[in-house]
């Protein structure tokens, strides 16, 4: 491997040399310097590579989140996703260009083609069913294309968690807990969607009679659902 990469580092030679030359006007190009080796590393190592989704946390860098677009010969290009609670995994449009150095000197860390995450939900006295609240959870999961790992079941003060661990696809990953909540607390019934508008042509009683309601043409009405307090978005 080190024979490999000393061919590399021949390669960018005369790069090398003109900035080392440099270095007695200026000593600002030992920036670049670093960014060229780092570059080297980075190909050789193969664990950076287009495609590949990181995570870079590093001083003055703060923390970027993003697929990898191009590796270039001082800076990699990245599309930065959401993170945290804010756009989750989604794509913010935003191209981030990281100083190839820092992708050796700062803690990255590199999504595979799946990730692990979690939904939980949060149930309040009186308790349903117990065992309704697992299956809900996990017939939520399953439901949106999921792979299930484990629905746990704990009491904490006055409330019942449900935790419900699950796998998917890096690339597919977007605010799929909220979804999965969502869905849960209609099937638990903790919650239910509105009904649907009357369509046209419904027979009312007016007045002692039977009369054509002239009611505008209107499509089923959208699954609307108030999520309760106790499992409104926290901020952990």
């Amino acid at each position: 491997m080190l024979k490999h990469m000393s061919g590399e580092i021949l390669d960018y030679w005369p790069i090398f040399s003109i900035l080392f030359s440099s270095m007695g006007i200026s000593f600002v190009f030992k920036d670049y310097i670093a960014d060229l080796l780092a570059t080297v590393v980075i190909k050789k190592t193969k664990d950076i590579k287009p495609g590949t989704r990181i995570k870079v946390t590093g001083a003055g860098l703060g923390t970027t989140k993003g697929d990898v677009m191009d590796i270039g010969i001082l800076r990699t290009t990245v599309m930065e996703v959401g993170d945290g609670e804010r756009l989750p995994s989604v794509r913010t449009g935003r191209l981030i260009k990281v100083p190839n150095y820092m992708l050796i000197n700062n803690p990255v860390m590199i999504y595979g083609d799946t990730i692990i995450d979690e939904a939980v939900a949060y149930v309040p006295r009186p308790y349903p069913d117990t065992q309704l609240l697992i299956d809900s959870m996990k017939d939520a999961i399953v439901g949106n294309g999921h792979g299930l790992i484990e629905v746990g079941l704990y009491q904490k003060d006055d409330r019942l968690i449900i935790h419900g661990v699950f796998e998917v696809k890096t690339s597919e990953m977007g605010d799929e807990r909220s979804k999965i909540l969502k869905d849960f607390l209609i099937k638990s019934r903790q919650i239910s969607p509105v009904a649907e508008a009357p369509k046209v042509g419904t027979q009312v009683a007016e007045a002692g009679t039977m009369q054509e309601a002239a009611k505008p043409a209107a499509a089923a009405a959208a699954e609307k659902v108030v999520i309760p307090l106790a499992n409104a978005e926290r901020d952990d």
